[in-house]
């Protein structure tokens, strides 16, 4: 009997062992990290994250300070469709007639609180900031919000194991001139394993606390800021 015959099945057993034996440290290196604990290092993590993963965030604010922030997303409810709000970035005062719309794309969003007002940006397709976006504290005042549930693909395609990892969302909806602006406010920032940790799980989860600590805060400062914005 030809050789050949056995190979496939080899590569079966390989892919089986090698499954088992990535289970095996993902469970390792998941149990050694306390959340908890890693939450009590809200302020160095916002620091770290803020000068290394997201300092583009800094350049978009120009100097303003950065209270909190977190990702963000269209809703897919809003995505099919063009919506257009407008902006002129003036604090307390009525939005301009410039439209500015917003697509549904895959590219990072981000939420940035500062003072009275936050900062919705989109970034294209290399990562460069497309739409600056200010919400200002009267428009913050007549907003909603409510819990969205956990964020899904555009396609919906991902395994069940890694839901998990999934932000949960909730989505504040804007009034202007009497329509409904909705976008989704992520409990974490967006991680994307580095191609050279694609296998040191230790690393990939200890990214992913940080991004779920700075994250997860956002909401919780907001709210404190903003007590209707509370969700029931």
């Amino acid at each position: 009997m030809s050789t050949l015959i056995f190979i496939p099945i080899v590569l079966v057993i390989a892919g089986i062992v090698f499954m088992i034996y990535v289970n095996k440290k993902h469970k390792t290196a998941k149990g050694e990290i306390d959340l908890n604990f890693e939450r009590t290092k809200y302020d160095q993590y916002k620091q770290e994250l803020l000068a290394n993963d997201f300092s583009q965030l800094k350049h978009w604010m120009k100097g303003k300070a950065i209270d909190a922030f977190t990702s963000a997303s269209v809703p897919q409810s809003t995505t099919s469709k063009v919506q257009e709000i407008v902006t002129d970035g003036l604090k307390n005062a009525a939005l301009s007639t410039i439209g500015v719309k917003l697509r549904r794309v895959e590219t990072d969003c981000f939420w940035v609180l500062s003072g009275n007002d936050l900062h919705f940006f989109t970034t294209n397709t290399v990562g460069e900031l497309d739409e600056h976006i200010v919400f200002d504290n009267f428009r913050i005042e007549d907003a909603k919000l409510e819990y969205g549930g956990v964020l899904k693909s555009q396609l919906c395609v991902y395994s069940k194991s890694s839901e998990e990892y999934l932000p949960k969302t909730h989505v504040i909806t804007f009034y202007i001139d009497g329509s409904p602006l909705s976008l989704e406010i992520h409990d974490r920032l967006n991680y994307i394993t580095a191609p050279e940790d694609m296998l040191n799980l230790k690393k990939q989860l200890e990214t992913r606390a940080k991004y779920q600590v700075v994250g997860e805060r956002f909401l919780d400062i907001l709210q404190n800021k903003v007590p209707h914005l509370k969700v029931a």
